[in-house]
């Protein structure tokens, strides 16, 4: 019969075990610093591990420098995410795709640019993924896909913009894959006045063909949403200039109208106490 003695030590010695596969299994926290002088993504010194981040990493880079990854698969996979803030830049190398699979890119007060190729949120199916922009600028000379045509099902993807702009210069411009297949949800969020996305709009039905789209048919839809919901009417909240279909289609959005009527009256007063008698 085993004694208290010999079973306490297997039983420790699981428990340790597995905390040490759990906590290697964790993403690390990874911030830039840029000691490596070079502002290249894949330079270790430029990291405060002395390492290369993994796309299932949390990355940071938030000194105001401009850093250039060089695409070689994934940016963010497994719950990994990179966050650019305080005035930096993050550019891509034209040589491969942006593939932000089952992560999330953070913009705030800051820029990702590239000048081709595409950007691809959820590569893969069962998928979440997105991107957050506050006071950031999102520019590439291709397209931002939601979702991938190799994949028809479990696709999430949200993109939320805040006084943001995006920007998608590609043949496809902005593409929403197979929207309406088992599990696929695609929104992209813009809260408050003043974001603009300005590209070409498309979309694939699941079976169907490829076809430009209208963002007042994405607003119906309820892929397009203004501060979390598509209720009441798009000229409410959006307006657009250019010609759907092409590259110069571009959607801004504007203030609420209740927001319109208390500038109306602030403005009114302002104007009644000038012209008031003294």
């Amino acid at each position: 019969m085993m004694d208290k003695q010999s079973f306490k030590l297997p039983f420790l010695l699981a428990i340790v075990s597995t905390g040490i596969l759990t906590t290697g299994a964790q993403a690390a926290s990874i911030a830039w610093d840029g000691e490596g002088s070079d502002g290249i993504w894949q330079t270790g010194l430029n990291w405060d591990t002395n390492s290369v981040p993994t796309a299932a990493d949390d990355v940071t880079i938030s000194n105001g420098d401009t850093v250039t990854y060089v695409p070689g698969g994934d940016l963010t996979v497994d719950g990994g995410s990179v966050t650019v803030s305080g005035g930096s830049t993050l550019t891509q190398t034209a040589s491969n795709w942006a593939r932000i699979n089952n992560g999330t890119l953070t913009l705030n007060d800051s820029t990702f640019s590239r000048a081709g190729g595409n950007v691809v949120l959820a590569f893969n199916t069962d998928n979440n993924s997105g991107i957050n922009a506050v006071n950031s600028n999102f520019s590439i000379g291709g397209e931002l896909w939601f979702g991938h045509n190799n994949n028809t099902g479990n696709q999430v993807v949200s993109v939320n913009l805040t006084n943001s702009t995006i920007d998608a210069n590609g043949v496809v411009g902005i593409w929403f894959w197979d929207t309406d297949a088992a599990g696929n949800s695609f929104s992209l969020n813009i809260n408050g006045a003043g974001s603009t996305v300005e590209g070409r709009v498309g979309r694939r039905n699941t079976g169907g063909s490829n076809n430009a789209v209208t963002w007042e048919t994405l607003w119906d839809e309820g892929i397009l949403t203004y501060n979390g919901s598509n209720a009441g009417l798009f000229a409410d909240h959006f307006i657009t200039s250019g010609t759907a279909g092409t590259g110069d289609y571009t959607l801004t959005s504007i203030p609420e109208p209740s927001s319109l009527s208390l500038i109306s009256l602030v403005c009114f007063g302002l104007l009644m106490r000038k012209h008031r008698k003294p």
